[in-house]
């Protein structure tokens, strides 16, 4: 019946979208739910390491975790566990997966780790919760390199970590994919050979992103702005750039979101925001899953009008959602493939 459910609703959000309906007539499929905002590492192209003072830091409490996740089971196909912090500082994680990916709910789960703070315990319940897909965020196969980005991490420790990993995989004969995420940039793309080697030793896949220039002001703050602060991180190798450096511009840009359609991001604290790529800064939520019933916040004042604005409709209600088209949509990290 759930999936009868669920197949009907994926119909319905390409109908909202290609009808030009602002107000939506199917619910979420893709949820992220933030466990954390604190995190163990500064990396210096993220609002968190950077330590922003915008936003409120705390933990999921798990009783409200297992509540929001009730709202979204009729229709959620994926929920991704992981925004702005590192999950694993959350004691409850494993739990969180458990409850979501099992009966009755038996929907996909995704976290990503750096794995620089975690336990036997923990890895054993990563590997026994049922866990569809967990990323590991290595961006370095030397030391010097990889604290570059992962600052105050340690890259034996996550190394050592990530065997224990593959270890527990094969003893609990766990489904779990477990996949390598290196973010390539200036300071370490003469790196991706070797680190794709030592997935290769290690048995597991690797996936390459092209850096984001910055995670939070990519939405909010105009391209050619932000070149000038951090276009040291980009890369050099034409296979690896999203981004033009003499024009300044996205070699590629989004020419349609359809995220306030088909996902939707709830912070710790109850707070929602159209998509995880979005900054939880409080005057951006669109509101909060604490304090409101979700159908009103889907097709609440600050949806629709985000929807107008995608849609070229008129309205006049700004939201974040404004901003970043008006910034040609951020770019956060981008796969890159090879053939």
């Amino acid at each position: 019946m759930f999936e009868i459910r669920k197949r009907i609703n994926r119909i319905k959000i390409k109908l909202g979208y290609r009808l030009g309906l602002s107000k939506a007539i199917a619910m979420p499929k893709m949820i992220t739910i933030d466990p954390t905002n604190h995190c163990n590492l500064k990396c210096p192209l993220c609002p968190t390491g950077e330590g922003d003072a915008s936003v409120e830091y705390g933990l999921f409490k798990l009783e409200k975790y297992k509540k929001v996740v009730d709202t979204f089971s009729k229709w959620a196909q994926n929920i991704q566990l992981f925004s702005w912090g590192e999950p694993i500082l959350n004691k409850s994680l494993v739990e969180m997966i458990r409850y979501t990916s099992q009966q009755p709910h038996k929907i996909r789960t995704i976290t990503t780790v750096n794995l620089n703070a975690t336990n036997d315990e923990q890895i054993k319940g990563l590997l026994t919760s049922n866990l569809d897909a967990l990323h590991i965020s290595i961006d370095g196969v030397t030391q010097e390199v990889y604290e570059k980005y992962r600052v105050g991490g340690n890259l034996e420790t996550v190394l050592n970590n990530l065997k224990k990993l593959i270890a527990a995989k094969k003893l609990y004969n766990s489904s779990t994919k477990v996949q390598w995420d290196f973010i390539v940039m200036k300071q370490n793309e003469h790196q991706i050979e070797e680190a794709k080697k030592m997935a290769s030793d290690f048995g597991v896949p690797i996936q390459v992103y092209s850096v984001g220039i910055h995670l939070k002001k990519d939405t909010d703050v105009p391209l050619n702005e932000l070149m000038d602060t951090y276009g040291e991180w980009l890369p050099d190798d034409p296979r690896y750039q999203t981004y033009t450096k003499d024009r300044k511009s996205r070699k590629r840009t989004m020419k349609f979101c359809k995220s306030p359609w088909l996902e939707t991001m709830v912070n710790w604290n109850g707070d929602v925001f159209p998509c995880s790529s979005v900054h939880t800064e409080e005057k951006e939520r669109y509101g909060n899953i604490f304090e409101q019933d979700f159908e009103d916040i889907w097709n609440g004042e600050k949806y629709v009008a985000a929807r107008k604005e995608l849609l070229g409709q008129p309205n006049n209600v700004h939201t974040i959602c404004h901003t970043c088209k008006k910034n040609n949509y951020q770019g956060r990290e981008t796969p890159l493939n090879w053939d």
